[in-house]
């Protein structure tokens, strides 16, 4: 949809708040066009108790692997949050490809499964891995990511919400928010990838091949969101504004930009050693870079140095 010059408001402050004083506008975000509110007082209770449910099993589950440490040996024992986050990624990223690709989305009923499962138990790891990564760690991007994945995709858990940030269409919102998670494609191969560095002992051909696939599915991944920012979002623009919904609007922007700028970032760290780098395997020094996990460190960032 081609957007006109007089349909958008003259001044950039005009075109924020549309009319309004930014009290008012704050006023009617907060009571009237707040989606996570709408969420909150649906009346429909599934997906916060299926995420408190989802929180509890990975808190668990993170215990129960601390508690077999010395059982599990090197590397599972430096990383006791891989299997989680294994469980996370794969039935996130393939619960969306299996929605997107199986039902027509006619009816909201067709992506109730997403709604009370998809999100709420990927919001509950996320909260998780806060929890037992990102703050104990100070991985300061990471934590970024995941506050960016809940609040953006929260609304979309309930009928209220996703309508609200669909401008009326949940079915628009509900499909947007699973197409984002075929971003969480790379994860599963990239905890293959940290295997792999973890445990081979010299060259082998399929630490060649993950990293090739590896590169590939961030590629997707960015070409991904841009299709969301330019084909789905864009479009869409005019219509949030005459509907007073822009900050609704600027979060999604946002939230899917921020996603963006991050994927790009990681796959630049991803590729700084070049070609021979992602192609051939070399085995560090016991005792340097084996053991543990820190995100952009095993993805290829240099590791602060310590003072």
């Amino acid at each position: 949809a081609l957007i006109m010059a007089d349909q958008v408001p003259g001044s950039l402050l005009g075109l924020f708040h549309n009319g309004r004083s930014l009290a008012d506008f704050w006023r009617e975000w907060a009571t009237v066009s707040n989606p996570w509110r709408a969420s909150w007082e649906d009346g429909d209770n599934t997906a916060e108790f299926t995420a408190l449910a989802a929180l509890g099993a990975f808190l668990l589950l993170h215990f129960f692997m601390l508690s077999v440490r010395k059982y599990v040996g090197e590397p599972l024992a430096s990383r006791p949050t891989l299997v989680a986050n294994q469980i996370h990624c794969t039935l996130t990223s393939l619960l969306s490809v299996y929605l997107l690709s199986t039902k027509a989305g006619n009816d909201i009923e067709d992506f109730k499964l997403w709604q009370q499962v998809g999100i709420p138990i990927s919001a509950a790891y996320f909260t998780a891995d806060i929890l037992w990564y990102c703050i104990p760690r100070g991985d300061m991007l990471i934590l970024f990511h995941h506050l960016v994945m809940i609040l953006c995709h929260w609304p979309a858990s309930s009928m209220a919400g996703a309508a609200m940030a669909g401008i009326g269409d949940p079915i628009w919102c509900t499909r947007l928010s699973m197409t984002g998670y075929l971003c969480e494609l790379s994860n599963p191969i990239m905890n293959y990838r940290w295997w792999l560095i973890q445990t081979l002992e010299r060259n082998r051909a399929d630490f060649a091949v993950t990293n090739i696939v590896l590169v590939g599915s961030f590629v997707a991944r960015v070409g991904v969101l841009g299709y969301i920012l330019v084909y789905i979002l864009l479009p869409r623009m005019v219509e949030f504004i005459e509907a007073k919904l822009v900050l609704i609007y600027i979060g999604a922007v946002m939230g899917h930009l921020i996603i963006l700028i991050l994927s790009v970032y990681w796959l630049k760290v991803l590729c700084k050693g070049g070609i021979k780098s992602l192609l051939t395997f070399q085995p560090q020094p016991k005792g340097k870079g084996r053991g543990g996990f820190q995100f952009g460190t095993d993805l290829g960032r240099s590791p602060k140095k310590n003072n």
